[in-house]
């Protein structure tokens, strides 16, 4: 039974590396709710793992797979996972200029696609919508990651003239352009649309797109405020801090980015 015991903290900690695999934040979360068995844990799977090294039998054989298993899982989440968790205005800009045309054509095609006088906001998590909020002058749905979008979303289509084709051409391009989302309003008034890059945690980094060149008193705004970055005349860097994080790029990101970009 003792032997069967030190599996356990192998276990945990496999389980850990998966949840921060699909979702870092909330396992982080997790993990500090649970501090008392995740550290634990994770120290007693490194003590369990060095001291079965010399595979004296089959129990230890066991412990030693299962430490090498996880090292291996952890080293692999830090080269492939982990990347794609992170973000900074640095790597929005390269982003942007090698997807700058493709965003364009996308933004185009949305624009096409939907009916006058209505606006979206459609996001997509694991290949499904997770947040899915239209309105029209007649009507208005919501939908989010506490209401299965994808339940909703022929209703929430109709609202804003989608057809299903042209809804799984909208996820097809937001793919091939590697973001998870965007939010329209369609009007010959509006000027600027924004696709969603990137969630890290709570945050939320965006790009705003605009079809005319801003104006001088959105220059200027856009240089006071620490939620944005300004990177050309048609083109602004936003991160969202979630409902508790600092609205602001973190670690005084934008001074250093303006440092060595010009935005005009």
């Amino acid at each position: 039974m003792r032997n069967i015991l030190k599996f356990l903290p192998m276990l945990i900690v496999t389980i850990l590396i998966v949840l921060f695999w699909i979702d870092d934040f909330v396992s982080f979360m997790i993990a500090i709710f649970l501090f008392f068995v995740s550290i634990p844990a994770i120290i007693a799977a490194i003590y369990f793992t060095i001291k079965s090294y010399r595979l004296s039998n089959r129990w230890q054989k066991g412990l030693f797979v299962w430490g090498i298993f996880n090292l291996l899982f952890f080293f692999t989440y830090l080269s492939f996972r982990l990347p794609t968790q992170r973000c900074s205005a640095t790597l929005m800009a390269e982003h942007y200029d090698k997807n700058a045309k493709n965003m364009e054509e996308f933004l185009e095609y949305v624009d096409r696609s939907l009916d006058d006088s209505t606006s979206i906001h459609l996001e997509f998590e694991h290949g499904k919508a997770s947040i899915f909020h239209v309105a029209s002058k007649g009507d208005a749905l919501m939908s989010c990651h506490w209401d299965d979008a994808e339940m909703k979303k022929d209703s929430l289509m109709r609202v804003v003239g989608l057809t299903r084709d042209e809804y799984d051409n909208i996820h097809s391009r937001l793919n091939s352009i590697d973001c998870i989302g965007f939010e329209m309003t369609k009007s010959h008034l509006n000027n600027e649309t924004i696709i969603n890059f990137r969630r890290v945690g709570m945050g939320m980094y965006s790009f705003i797109l605009y079809k005319r060149l801003m104006n001088q008193d959105e220059k200027d705004n856009y240089m006071n405020d620490g939620q944005y970055i300004p990177y050309n005349e048609k083109v602004v860097f936003m991160y969202g801090g979630g409902a508790f994080g600092r609205q602001v790029f973190p670690n005084d990101e934008k001074e250093k980015f303006l440092l060595r970009h010009k935005p005009w």
